[in-house]
């Protein structure tokens, strides 16, 4: 499972009413937030702990999320949600990432993520900027996740339905560089 075991008491009131066990906290690799979470939520099976929320991640800025979301990873400043991207009319392979504030800039290529050595999907990097050159970039860092689709069908039986499902569903980590309380 995605979870690691921890063993400090001062968790009990931040996980009290929440989907892990007491305990546990949420810190998936990169292979398993895309084999078993969003290979499951494409495929529209349910998945066994509500850790990943599901909003309009690329509507919303990032302080708009409440500091107690970001309770996950190894420092316990990251939060993780399902998403629907949104393409540009004009240039339907590229996805809007504006919303209204701000925006979120590309930070270099995507890196295929690979199990068994096979490549199951794709990871991309993305620092939150302002709109107002003043302020510079944010605090907020993104890993967009999405699933390679030979992953979710053999190729030959892909079809226009499944891809754009596919390209649709991604996750997307967001850490937040100021809020580390660390363990």
């Amino acid at each position: 499972m995605a979870a690691a075991l921890v063993s400090d008491d001062n968790f009990l009131d931040e996980y009290e009413n929440k989907a892990l066990p007491i305990g546990y906290r949420f810190v998936p690799r990169d292979h398993e937030l895309i084999s078993f979470y969003l290979f499951n939520k494409i495929k529209g099976f349910q998945l066994p702990f509500d850790v990943i929320k599901n909003i309009d991640f690329y509507y919303l800025d990032p302080f708009h999320f409440s500091p107690c979301e970001f309770k996950h990873g190894r420092k316990n400043n990251e939060a993780y949600y399902f998403t629907k991207t949104k393409e540009i009319r004009s240039k339907m392979d590229r996805i809007e990432r504006h919303t209204r504030n701000g925006y979120w800039k590309s930070c270099g290529k995507a890196e295929e993520i690979k199990h068994r050595d096979r490549i199951i999907g794709l990871k991309r990097l993305f620092v939150f900027h302002w709109r107002i050159p003043e302020l510079g970039f944010g605090k907020w860092v993104m890993h967009e996740f999405s699933i390679h689709p030979t992953f979710l069908v053999p190729h030959p039986l892909l079809d226009e339905k499944i891809k754009a499902k596919i390209h649709r569903c991604v996750i997307c980590r967001i850490v937040n560089r100021e809020c580390s309380y660390g363990v």
